[in-house]
C-alpha cells in the first residue's frame, strides 16, 4: 500500500512547491488532501484536463470560508474550442484569455489515474505545468486583482 503522495501547493500569495503527502491509516490521502486546501476539496478537472488534478476548498468562495482570492483562471483557446460557457455572458463561448474563474484559498496539485480512478504522484511534467502556469509574479497576483477589479466594478455600477 502506497503511503506518501508527492503534490505540489499553489498557495495564495505565494510561488508554487512541492511536498509530500502522507497517506492516514486507512491508506487514504482524503484528509492530507484536505488539509492542504483547508477543507473539503473540490476538482478543478478544466485547468489541466486532470493532468495533473487541481484541487481547491470547496467552500472557498463562500462568505466566511477565510479563503483570500489565490489566481485568475483565463480561458485557453482549448476552453473555447471545447465551448465552456463565459461567465460574462452564458449564451456564448468563453474567448481565450477571458477570465474564467478566480480560485480563492490554496490549491494542491497531484496526478490522476484514469484507469484506476485515483490520485498518483504528480510527474516531472505536471509539476512543469503547475509552475509555468501558476509560478509567474502576474499569476501570483492575478486573483488579488482579479477579484478587486470586480468589486470596483460593482460599486462603481
Amino acid at each position: 500500500m502506497k503511503t506518501t503522495l508527492e503534490a505540489v501547493i499553489v498557495p495564495v500569495g505565494e510561488k508554487p512547491y512541492p511536498k509530500t503527502l502522507e497517506a492516514d491509516e486507512n491508506g487514504s490521502f482524503l484528509r492530507a488532501l484536505q488539509e492542504c486546501v483547508g477543507g473539503h476539496i473540490e476538482p478543478m478537472g478544466y485547468l489541466f484536463d486532470d493532468a495533473p488534478t487541481v484541487y481547491c476548498n470547496e467552500e472557498g468562495k463562500l462568505a466566511g470560508s477565510g479563503c483570500r482570492p489565490n489566481r485568475a483562471v483565463y480561458a485557453t483557446e482549448a476552453m473555447a474550442n471545447a465551448g465552456y460557457v463565459s461567465p460574462n455572458d452564458p449564451s456564448r463561448a468563453v474567448k481565450p484569455d477571458e477570465l474564467y474563474d478566480i480560485v480563492f484559498g490554496d490549491m494542491v496539485c497531484v496526478g490522476f489515474d484514469p484507469e484506476t480512478g485515483e490520485d498518483r504522484d504528480i510527474t516531472p511534467e505536471e509539476r512543469e505545468r503547475v509552475i509555468k502556469r501558476f509560478g509567474s509574479r502576474e499569476s501570483i497576483e492575478s486573483g488579488y486583482l482579479e477579484a478587486l477589479r470586480i468589486q470596483l466594478a460593482a460599486r462603481h455600477r
